[in-house]
């Protein structure tokens, strides 16, 4: 049989016979599939109905439907037929997408429950230990002297009030001293018979003499000792006016001192500041009042506790952190000072984001003092002032909340920065049916966030999966995270649905007569600066930028208003140009940049439409349909080539040259 199959005359038999059985075939199945009247025209009219009713997309931007195909008008790319098949919803509903169950398996989406309960978050912070500065004390020389002993002669010595500092030599005591005496002799050897106002002048001068003994530093007792003993000495003894730690010795035996020469910082370490930095996102969370739990690295895995008694008003500009102060206890003086803490704020979240703290509700706080807090009115015990309301202070949340906020957990939310979608699962017979709903988030609080607005407690969210949602509703053209509106399905009767209408050049009519030479070559300048600028951002050098305005703007000015009809659109250009230029002080950054240069752009576009340029070389009126959120943005370019001056290396080539303008003058 294979010999036969061989000859090629057998083999050509065989072929007209198999093509003649496919011809006979088709033939009968197209009599099957046609019209009653086997014609075939049912099936021909079918197709024609289907695509008179297909709707094109593009696979970049699936927010664009056309009724026949083409390119999209953003990408320029061919258009592809949309599958509107799959339970997407009426027009005007919310988005919706319906998927069998199986599909819901292999797409591995998990949905959870919103619930209303109590939440709590830890705020994480770092910082040093600080002497508390309301407890520190130089102890300065009251007098001039010679300092002849200290007896505290080291820094770190414990002190308790009115111990012995140092001795100091001066011969300024021998005469206060003396008056003092003379006015204790004149007191008791007062006469009897001595009128009221010469024992009232005698005493008071008495106690003057006392006073300026006190004021020097002499005790009572020191004082009562001279009086005794009825003699002067020419030494007296500097002690300490508080308990603490020496900090500082400033001084050595033998030193001459003056009057305020400092000899000692003092400090009280039974109370200690915990300064931490707070980042801008956790002020939200922080309250005056809070309790502090911190560790330190000395005493391992033991907790220390304090309150926040200030929260610094200014942000530190370096760091971008916010002073935490935090008071606590020492009495052990196991703390040290600069000492560095690990700290943790636990927040009890209520409805909304606030915190939830009734502890210093209805408690009198002092404002100087914080940690002075009473029951009720009355003065701080340190410094008199009166005590105000903790609520005054900040201490407890105006509006106190005790709601439990209601909470997703944070994988179900799409965030796009400026809104949130949550896809929500329903019950329907066809199978899940997930709908998309913008909501108001609160803050996170751990692994969920805080939900203001656009769902209900109870409601079953989307925590894993909602992306792929999101993506088909994109592919179907639906409302979606990232395009909230449909667009309309519609023909574009314009020859380039990029094309924006360039209202800009609705300048001043001018007249028939041309620019003149010179006025143009002035004119160079002006564009010289201007194309030194979009060089400059299309290169991604902001500084470059910054000095190629600055160059525009006095070539601007350098341009004396000229006479002549046809001169009325470069005054409404230069103007506008002046008003665009006068904010290039403000731009601190490559974003301001594009902004103000598309300004620029419109009224150099202006003058180069109404009077052209000097020279030989062409110009090009560029378009990039995607710049800011494609709106597009026209820019003026020497070149024939893209160098898209809105994006710069991340998009260099994205637009097309919409128009060629000759060097001629416009007429």
């Amino acid at each position: 049989m294979k010999n036969l199959y061989k000859n090629p005359t057998i083999r050509r038999v065989v072929t007209v016979a198999g093509i003649f059985l496919l011809v006979v075939a088709a033939f009968f199945l197209g009599r099957m599939g046609g019209g009653r009247d086997g014609s075939g025209e049912g099936h021909v009219h079918a197709k024609a109905a289907a695509e008179e009713d297909m709707v094109w997309t593009c696979s970049m931007h699936p927010r664009i439907k056309m009724p026949e195909p083409g390119q999209c008008p953003i990408c320029f790319m061919d258009l592809i037929p949309l599958n509107t098949d799959g339970g997407t919803g009426e027009e005007g509903e919310l988005p919706r997408l319906t998927i069998s169950k199986n599909a819901k398996i292999l797409a591995g989406i998990k949905t959870a429950e919103a619930v209303r309960r109590g939440a709590t978050t830890d705020i994480r912070l770092s910082g040093k230990i600080r002497a508390d500065e309301t407890r520190v004390e130089i102890i300065s020389s009251r007098i001039d002297g010679r300092i002849d002993r200290l007896y505290v002669d080291y820094s770190g010595i414990p002190v308790k009030r009115g111990d012995h500092l140092a001795r100091v030599y001066s011969p300024e005591l021998i005469s206060l001293q003396k008056e003092l005496l003379e006015a204790d002799k004149a007191m008791r050897t007062l006469s009897p018979n001595a009128s009221d106002m010469v024992r009232r002048g005698v005493k008071r001068t008495l106690a003057a003499a006392k006073e300026k003994l006190r004021l020097l530093g002499f005790s009572a007792d020191e004082v009562t000792r001279t009086l005794k003993r009825g003699g002067t000495t020419d030494h007296m003894t500097i002690r300490a006016s508080r308990q603490g730690i020496v900090l500082r010795k400033l001084v050595e035996e033998g030193a001459y001192v003056s009057t305020g020469t400092p000899l000692f910082h003092l400090a009280d370490l039974s109370k200690l500041w915990v300064v931490l930095d707070a980042y801008e996102s956790d002020l939200v969370w922080l309250r005056l009042g809070q309790e502090v739990e911190f560790l330190v690295e000395a005493w391992p895995g033991e907790v220390f506790t304090g309150t926040i008694s200030f929260i610094d008003p200014v942000v530190d500009p370096a760091t971008r952190t916010v002073k935490i102060r935090v008071i606590t206890d020492n009495a052990d003086l196991r703390l040290k000072p600069d000492m560095f803490v690990r700290a943790v704020v636990h927040v009890d979240v209520a409805e909304g984001g606030g915190v939830k703290s009734e502890a210093l509700k209805g408690k009198w706080i002092s404002p100087m003092h914080p940690q002075v807090v009473k029951d009720h009115p009355g003065t701080c015990d340190i410094c008199g002032m009166p005590l105000v309301p903790a609520e005054e202070l900040g201490y407890v949340t105006s509006g106190f909340e005790t709601v439990d906020p209601l909470l997703i957990p944070a994988t179900a939310p799409l965030i796009t920065g400026k809104r949130a979608v949550v896809y929500v699962e329903l019950e329907n017979e066809k199978g899940p049916t997930y709908e998309g709903r913008d909501v108001e988030l609160g803050p996170r609080v751990g692994d969920h966030y805080i939900v203001k607005s656009g769902i209900a407690e109870g409601e079953r969210v989307v925590v894993n999966g909602a992306f792929k949602i999101d993506g088909e509703l994109q592919i179907r053209a639906k409302p979606s995270m990232m395009t909230p509106e449909p667009v309309e399905t519609g023909k574009s009767d314009s020859p380039d649905a990029t094309d924006i209408q360039l209202d800009f050049l609705k300048t001043p009519d001018i007249s028939d007569k041309p620019p003149s030479v010179e006025f143009l070559k002035k004119l160079s300048s002006v564009y010289e600066g201007y194309f030194a600028i979009s060089a400059a951002l299309a290169g991604d050098e902001f500084a470059e930028a910054k000095k190629a305005m600055a160059r525009l703007s006095s070539a601007v000015d350098k341009i004396k208003r000229p006479g002549g009809e046809q001169y009325k659109a470069w005054e409404v250009a230069a103007e506008a140009l002046k008003k665009a230029l006068a904010h290039v002080k403000h731009v601190s950054g490559m974003p301001d940049a594009r902004e103000l240069f598309e300004d620029i752009s419109k009224q150099v576009i202006t003058l180069e439409k109404h009077y052209g340029h000097y020279g030989d070389d062409p110009r090009h009126l560029a378009f990039c349909p995607m710049a800011f959120g494609n709106k597009g943005a026209y820019w003026l370019q020497q070149e024939e080539g893209i160098l898209n001056p809105y994006f710069g290396a991340k998009m260099l080539k994205c637009g097309e040259i919409k128009e060629k303008l000759p060097a001629e003058p416009r007429r």
